[in-house]
């Protein structure tokens, strides 16, 4: 792995710093288990290694990650310091840090804001489908060896289910909105913002050099080319191909 640009910070109250490669990850409030330090450092490197591999510049910083065992507690500090509202985790910009409730699901909330740290230390307002389909897509990364990422079954049932209600719009919907726009429509129990973003993902991570065409993606979007100029500028084909594309991966998905 390339050496990568450590830039410290100052930190407030640390009760324990786990290393991970080149970088630190401290730990606020509680500590995790040996074994949930370890995943967290494997997931790390993954998602690491594909920003790498897809020369999108990224900054690693000495990481707070704060720790909350009480809900009690983790809701409170989020209510006060932030106006995200998940009951597992969030990242914090602003303070940056790792905002975790130890919960069943640590590593996948742990996995998903890592991508946003990442993702956001360059790219201060990415559009939000691009920035939660990819950090949906490394939540259900899977500390096998080799690391796999797991598909969201759920997810990709909804996407078959909608094929039939001209999925189109909503893929237009998704790439040309305002984040706020994406937002106010991802709305319960559909949740239809983050589940086509997540697929689109997962179809461009499909494609043996889809690594690679994200990493264009991301680049151009970096460069301030809107979504839609940026899918046909990268996609091969145009955004009806794409379309198609999607629609028969999805088709034919078991």
């Amino acid at each position: 792995m390339k050496k990568l640009i450590i830039h410290l910070l100052i930190l407030g109250f640390i009760t324990s710093v786990f290393a991970i490669e080149e970088f630190k990850i401290n730990y606020i409030n509680e500590k995790v288990s040996k074994d949930t330090e370890l995943k967290m450092r494997e997931g790390s490197n993954y998602i690491i290694n594909f920003y790498e591999n897809i020369k999108v510049p990224i900054l690693i910083f000495n990481i707070n990650v704060r720790v909350f065992t009480s809900f009690n507690d983790y809701k409170s500090h989020q209510k006060l310091n932030s106006n995200a509202k998940s009951n597992n985790g969030y990242f914090s910009s602003s303070k940056h840090e790792i905002v975790l409730f130890s919960n069943e699901r640590i590593l996948k909330t742990f996995y998903h804001e890592f991508n946003h740290y990442l993702l956001r230390a360059y790219f201060k307002n990415p559009p939000k489908w691009i920035n939660e389909g990819l950090s949906e897509y490394f939540e259900y990364l899977n500390n096998s060896d080799p690391i796999e990422i797991l598909p969201q079954k759920n997810k990709i049932a909804r996407v078959k289910s909608w094929i039939d209600e001209e999925i189109e719009n909503d893929i237009e919907r998704v790439l040309t909105v305002s984040n706020k726009q994406w937002t106010d429509q991802n709305i319960k129990p559909e949740y239809r913002s983050s589940t086509i973003s997540y697929t689109i993902i997962f179809f461009l991570m499909s494609f043996e050099e889809g690594d690679q065409i994200l990493g264009k993606i991301i680049q151009e979007l970096m460069n301030g080319k809107n979504s839609t100029e940026v899918i046909k500028s990268t996609y091969p084909g145009s955004i009806a191909k794409f379309n198609e594309d999607f629609i028969r991966f999805y088709l034919e998905w078991n």
